[in-house]
Parts: structure tokens; C-alpha cells; sequence
């Protein structure tokens, strides 16, 4: 086990905040729910069925999993 020493806060690195994040974007985002049940049944429906289904999708937005980006298919414009 390594510890990464990183600063009190710093809500990008942590994991239920980036989790927090992809629910407000697919459910909570300009949506406006009648009922708390209607509201709830949304976010466990999100997280029990749409996470799992499409985790290919949604790894790089939760987990610590950061995409390696290879500096040759870049150009500089001057």
C-alpha cells in the first residue's frame, strides 16, 4: 500500500464526489421531481441499473482509473 498525501480538499480526487457528479448530471440537472419518491426511485434506479450497465462509460469519471494521454498525437499552434 502507498499513501498519496494530497491537499484537505480536493473534491475532483475523491470518489463520491466524482459519483455525486455523474448523478447530477444524469438525474438531478434541470429536473424538476413531484414526489421524493419519484425523486429516490431515480437515483437508485441510476445507481442499481445504469451504473453497473454502463460502468465502461462511467470508470474514468469515478475512479481513481486516470486516462494516460500520450503527448505525440498533439500538436502545438504558435
Amino acid at each position: 500500500m502507498k499513501l498519496h498525501f494530497v491537499p484537505a480538499y480536493y473534491p475532483h480526487l475523491d470518489s463520491i464526489e466524482r459519483l455525486w457528479g455523474l448523478i447530477h448530471k444524469h438525474i438531478t440537472h434541470n429536473r424538476c421531481y413531484e414526489t421524493f419518491a419519484g425523486f429516490s426511485d431515480a437515483i437508485l434506479t441510476f445507481l442499481r441499473d445504469e451504473v453497473p450497465r454502463n460502468w465502461r462509460r462511467y470508470c474514468d469519471d469515478v475512479t481513481d482509473n486516470f486516462r494516460v494521454i500520450s503527448p505525440k498525437g498533439f500538436r502545438i499552434l504558435a
